[in-house]
């Protein structure tokens, strides 16, 4: 069976029909039987990508629902159940990062590799819904949430379609309630979402497509051979091109999400427009930088401020952000590359917070524009830096860098993506200009219809031009 891709015609008969059975059933049955619909509806769309994924994703829904009840029913040994139940979580997890990639090294006969598919093979989604099994039983844990006995509604929270594959990450202490409710979608919503489905489609449709049409591949697929110029302007498109692309796939869930009247976490907002690091993981992707921020940084920095909660406490200026951007990095993939890209990113932050202890933040606007945009200068030039290795492996990454240092030699380049990138910066001003990411519905209706058929028509064309468009999956 083949995958359902978010910008094809089949998702959209694939959404139509859901809507439609979530609506009668509505009618005629009480709330449950919408959650029930809703279920079967996104254990389907799973399917279509592997039944052996679902099968995985049964297993940590029935492991995470009976830990949260047992660490709320026995609170003197809760600690111990914490433990097991996110060791677990974790060790499903690095199986598949770790342990699959090794078996696939070892060149196995293909009948062999066959038989240990199920065991090798990072399910799709599988990074999500474990970091939202693992938020779930930290909060019954912590007492801020109380554990379901709805076993339907727990395994929706997990295996919801439209944040499965590549979030949102929810906490199931505010996704579960609405679960509960019975939802009411009016006309204004009904308009926001679907406003919020054609900016997805306009950026992962027509603005990642045309990237990936126009964007310069060969200097990153052999960076010993390119000059440093020609890296950094294919390092410009890649890093548009994964905004584009994901933003653009949040913003079509979301819209289709609000079409049940749940609501799911803003992911992106505005990142390029960001004064420093820590700011820019304020922007990009949201809900994953606050989950790291609850779960990882906050635990590993009030033990440090237990011992010495003084501002200049060094230790955890430098020791929280280290560990929590080097887990990041461990949850794209346990490979050498993200590894040094969660490392490098960690020690921007670092750096960032040592300096601020000499030169406090000021408001932005009554810092001159000059320094406003050396500092967006800055930031730049080291994305390009500690993107590198996120988009490469590491001979290639380490190659690219010693480009950057000795390969300044003038080449032609490829221009033409450039075309692109000022379509997405004037969306990004458009949104963030006016605080409200459906701006254009304000803006006249002939304008409104334009852009709709422009859009639409758009999308079809980029995704034609395109031989295999891809599966949007992150990470």
């Amino acid at each position: 069976m083949e995958q359902i891709n978010i910008l094809s015609v089949e998702f959209i008969g694939f959404v139509l029909i859901t809507l439609t059975g979530y609506y009668l059933i509505g009618q005629i049955l009480p709330r449950p039987a919408q959650n029930a619909w809703l279920l079967l509806a996104s254990y389907y769309f799973y399917y279509t990508w592997s039944d052996t994924f679902l099968y995985v994703l049964l297993f940590v829904t029935a492991a995470n629902f009976l830990f949260g009840i047992l660490i709320h029913k026995n609170p003197s040994h809760k600690k111990m159940l914490l433990r097991t139940g996110v060791i677990l979580n974790i060790a499903a997890l690095t199986w598949y990062l770790v342990g699959g990639p090794f078996i696939r090294s070892l060149s196995l006969p293909v009948d062999t590799l066959i038989v240990l598919f199920p065991f090798i093979v990072l399910p799709a989604g599988m990074s999500y819904y474990t970091l939202n099994g693992i938020s779930y039983l930290v909060d019954i844990s912590l007492k801020i949430a109380k554990p379901t006995t709805n076993f339907i509604d727990f395994s929706l929270y997990l295996a919801y379609f439209p944040k499965l594959i590549s979030g949102p990450l929810e906490r199931a202490r505010k996704f579960l309630p609405i679960l509960s409710e019975a939802q009411t979608v009016d006309n204004a919503q009904i308009a926001s979402s679907l406003t919020l489905i054609l900016i997805g489609m306009l950026r992962a449709g027509i603005l990642a497509g045309v990237f990936s049409l126009l964007r310069p591949g060969q200097p990153l697929e052999s960076p010993a051979k390119s000059d440093a110029l020609s890296l950094l302007w294919a390092m410009t498109t890649v890093m548009f091109y994964i905004y584009n692309s994901f933003s653009g796939y949040t913003d079509i869930v979301r819209g289709v999400s609000g079409l049940f009247g749940i609501p799911l976490t803003r992911n992106f907002m505005q990142p390029f427009a960001s004064k420093d690091f820590s700011d820019f993981w304020q922007r990009w992707h949201i809900s994953l930088s606050q989950w790291l921020r609850d779960y990882i940084y906050m635990p590993v920095s009030r033990a440090f401020l237990r011992r010495n909660p003084s501002r200049t406490n060094i230790p955890n200026l430098i020791v929280p952000p280290l560990i929590t951007m080097l887990v990041s990095g461990l949850w794209h993939g346990a490979t050498p590359n993200l590894v040094l890209w969660g490392f490098l990113m960690g020690l921007f932050i670092v750096i960032e917070n040592v300096r601020a202890l000499r030169r406090p933040a000021v408001p932005q606007q009554i810092v001159p524009r000059w320094r406003r945009f050396f500092s967006a200068a800055s930031l730049l030039a080291l994305m390009f830096i500690a993107t590198a290795p996120f988009d490469l492996d590491l001979k290639n990454t380490l190659a690219y860098y010693r480009q950057m240092l000795f390969g300044w030699e003038w080449r032609p380049i490829n221009l033409l993506p450039g075309l692109v990138i000022p379509f997405s910066l004037l969306l990004d001003w458009f949104q963030g200009r006016s605080g409200d990411e459906t701006v254009f519905l304000k803006w006249p209706v002939w304008v409104q219809v334009i852009l709709v058929v422009s859009i639409t028509m758009g999308t079809i064309i980029v995704q034609k031009l395109q031989s295999a468009p891809a599966v949007f999956v992150y990470p």
